[in-house]
C-alpha cells in the first residue's frame, strides 16, 4: 500500500483534509502532512505521558534533570500496549474531528491500558472533571503522574467515566461484543473496539466475529492490536502472515486491511493509518463490515522488555535512571509542552480537533403495568415482553433456546436475537444497556455460570459510574429438578448473592403470575443484576390477590 501524506492538493478538503466526496475504495483514503504531524505529536504525547505515569512522582516535564528523587521506587503498571493503543487512540480522536460527519466511539478492551486513557483524559481535560487536582497545568501532571497506579478512585485500569472506558476491561475478551450491543440499532455512530491479539484468542472474541452476522443495523469497526505477543508469550494471530490474518477476516465475513508500523514509525505511516481509519469509518457507517489490523511490536520505542514496567530499579541503578531520561526525550517533549504543561503546536492543534463520541443515554418511555392473568409461563412471559418492545428499546437474547423454553412466539422478532454464545449475549446486553436500552438473556439454568465472570466485572464498573444504567437481566429456566442429570446446575446465583453485592436480586417466583410480575419489575429498574428463575411447566396457581403483598416485602412493583 503506498499512501502518500502530501499528494491531494488544490482539491476542497475537510478540516483535516479529507475530501467531503470520500473515496469508494476504503483502503485509499488519504491524508496531508498537516493531519500527520497533528497524529504524530498526539502519539508522542500519550506515550510520554504514559512512560512517565508508570516511572515517575515528580519533576515530569524536565527529564533531562531526573534524579533518584523523582522516580518511583518500584514502578508497577504495563507498558507493552501502551505505544499500539496510544497509536489507535490518537487517529481515531483525529478522525473524529476531521469533519467526517460520523462520531467514533473507541472501546478500550485491554484493562491494562489504562496508563493511556488517563494520560489522554488528563489532555482533554475529562479527567479533571473527576478530581480537580488533575487539571491541566505542571501541576495537575505532577499529581497525575505520582498517583498513579493507585489514584484514589481511578486505580490503573480503564475506567467507564473516561473517554474510550466504556468496556472496564477486567473480563479480558468482552470488548467486540459489548461494542456490537452498544451499536446495535445506533445507525448514527461507528463503535470502534480496539483489542488486542490475545484477546482474539479468547472464546467471546472469537465468536463474536460471527456472532455479527446474527445483528443488523450494527456498526462497529473493530482495530486490532497486532503486536504479536499475549502476556505470557507470542499470539497466535501474532503468528500469522498478513495473507493468514486477512484470509480469516474474510472468511468470517469482514474485509481487512493489514497495516504496518515500524519501531521508527514516522509521518508516511501516520497518513497511511489516517486515511485507512477515516475511509474504514466511511465505509462502517455505510453498513459495510470492515476491520484494520495495526501489525507493530509490542513495547515499540521502549526498552525490550515489553509486557510490565521494563525499568524496575530507577533509584538504585544509574544505568537505569539513564535509559529512562533516553527513552523520555526520543518522544521530544520540548516540542509537546511548555514549563506550564500547556499543549504547544502540532499537540495544541490536535487537541483542538479530537472529538471522541460517547454514548448518552436515552431512556424510552416505560409501557403500563401489565397485570397478570393466570394462563401460564408462555402467555405471561411473551405479554410482559411485547409491551416493554412495543416501546422500541427492549431486546431479547437468547442462546438458541427460545422455542426450547417455549417462547417459540418470539422467533423472528426483530428485538429478539439467538446466537449460541452465552458469553457474547452477556457483551451484547451489557453494551445495550449501557447504551440506555433494557435487554434481557432468556437460558437454561443450568448454562448460566458460563455468563459468571462477566457478570461480575460488570457489576464492579456499574459501581463506578455516576448514572443508573437500565439493569443487566436474566431469566433462567429448565431448573434441576425438571432436566436431566448434566443440566443442573444452581451455581450462578450462589455466586452471585455470594458477592454481597447489593445491586443483585435473585426473584423465584413460584408460579406464571408472579413470574410475570417480576420480569414487569425487572424490566422497569436500573443499577441492577436481575436473576429470575423460573419454570416453564405448569405449576399450581397461587391467590393473585397475595402479590401485592409479597411484592411489598420484597421491594417489587406489585400488579397495580
Amino acid at each position: 500500500m503506498d499512501v502518500g501524506c502530501s499528494r491531494r492538493r488544490g482539491s476542497a478538503i475537510g478540516r483535516c483534509g479529507i475530501p467531503p466526496s470520500r473515496v469508494n475504495d476504503w483502503w485509499e483514503s488519504e491524508v496531508p502532512l498537516d493531519a500527520a504531524h497533528c497524529a504524530d505529536a498526539l502519539w508522542r504525547a500519550l506515550t510520554y505521558l504514559s512512560v512517565a505515569q508508570l516511572h515517575l512522582r515528580s519533576n515530569v516535564l524536565a527529564v533531562d534533570y531526573l534524579d533518584e528523587s523523582d522516580v518511583k521506587p518500584r514502578p508497577v503498571g504495563h507498558w507493552g500496549t501502551v505505544p499500539g493503543t496510544a497509536w489507535v487512540l490518537a487517529h481515531a480522536g483525529l478522525a473524529a474531528g476531521c469533519g467526517i460527519g460520523v462520531p467514533i466511539v473507541p472501546v478500550l478492551g485491554a484493562g491494562h491500558a489504562g496508563v493511556v486513557q488517563r494520560a489522554l483524559a488528563w489532555m482533554t481535560g475529562d479527567i479533571a472533571k473527576m478530581d480537580p487536582r488533575y487539571e491541566r497545568d505542571a501541576a495537575g501532571l505532577a499529581a497525575l503522574a505520582a498517583a498513579f497506579p493507585d489514584g484514589d478512585a481511578l486505580g490503573s485500569e480503564v475506567h467507564p467515566e473516561l473517554p474510550a472506558g466504556a468496556y472496564m476491561g477486567g473480563w479480558l475478551g468482552g470488548a467486540f461484543a459489548f461494542a456490537q450491543g452498544m451499536a446495535l440499532d445506533s445507525s448514527n455512530r461507528v463503535v470502534m473496539p480496539i483489542i488486542g491479539d490475545g484477546e482474539c484468542e479468547t472464546p467471546v472474541t472469537a465468536a463474536s466475529w460471527l456472532a455479527q452476522r446474527a445483528l443488523a443495523d450494527t456498526r462497529v469497526l473493530p482495530v486490532v492490536h497486532l503486536n504479536g505477543h499475549r502476556m505470557g508469550g507470542p499470539s497466535l494471530l501474532g503468528g500469522m502472515s498478513d495473507e493468514e490474518v486477512s484470509a480469516y477476516a474474510r472468511g468470517l465475513g469482514w474485509e481487512p486491511v493489514v497495516v504496518k508500523v515500524g519501531t521508527g514509525a514516522g509521518l508516511d505511516e501516520h497518513a497511511e493509518f489516517q486515511g485507512v481509519l477515516v475511509a474504514g469509518v466511511e465505509a462502517t457507517a455505510n453498513g459495510a463490515q470492515r476491520v484494520v489490523f495495526l501489525r507493530c511490536v509490542k513495547g515499540w520505542s521502549g526498552p525490550i522488555r515489553a509486557h510490565k514496567t521494563p525499568l524496575t530499579n530507577l533509584a538504585g541503578d544509574p544505568c537505569q535512571l539513564a535509559a529512562l531520561r533516553a527513552w523520555l526525550s526520543s518522544y521530544r517533549p520540548s516540542e509537546l509542552f511548555d514549563a506550564d504543561a500547556q499543549p504547544l503546536g502540532a499537540l495544541a492543534s490536535a487537541l483542538a480537533l479530537i472529538n471522541f463520541g460517547s454514548v448518552v443515554p436515552d431512556a424510552s418511555p416505560l409501557p403500563p403495568s401489565i397485570p397478570p392473568t393466570g394462563r401460564g409461563f408462555t402467555t405471561e412471559v411473551t405479554a410482559v415482553l411485547r409491551a416493554h418492545a412495543a416501546t422500541g428499546d427492549l431486546k431479547v437474547f437468547s442462546p438458541d433456546e427460545l422455542r426450547s423454553n417455549r417462547l417459540g412466539d418470539l422467533h423472528g422478532e426483530a428485538w429478539a436475537h439467538e446466537v449460541l454464545a452465552e458469553e457474547v449475549l452477556l457483551g451484547w446486553v451489557a453494551g445495550w444497556t449501557a447504551a440506555g436500552r433494557r435487554g434481557l438473556i432468556i437460558s437454561y439454568e443450568a448454562f448460566a455460570p458460563l455468563l459468571l465472570t462477566g457478570l461480575v466485572g460488570q457489576l464492579k464498573q456499574r459501581r463506578l459510574i455516576k448514572d443508573a444504567l437500565p439493569s443487566i437481566n436474566l431469566l433462567l429456566t429448565s431448573y434441576g429438578w425438571h432436566n436431566v442429570y448434566s443440566h443442573g446446575d444452581p451455581s450462578l446465583i450462589t455466586a452471585l448473592l455470594g458477592t454481597g453485592d447489593p445491586a443483585v436480586r435473585v426473584f423465584t417466583p413460584a408460579d406464571s403470575d408472579r413470574v410475570a410480575v417480576a420480569l414487569d419489575d425487572a424490566l422497569r429498574s436500573t443499577g441492577r443484576v436481575n436473576v429470575i428463575v423460573a419454570g416453564k411447566h405448569t405449576t399450581v396457581t397461587h391467590p393473585r390477590e397475595t402479590i401485592d403483598g409479597v411484592c411489598q416485602v420484597n421491594g417489587v412493583t406489585g400488579v397495580g
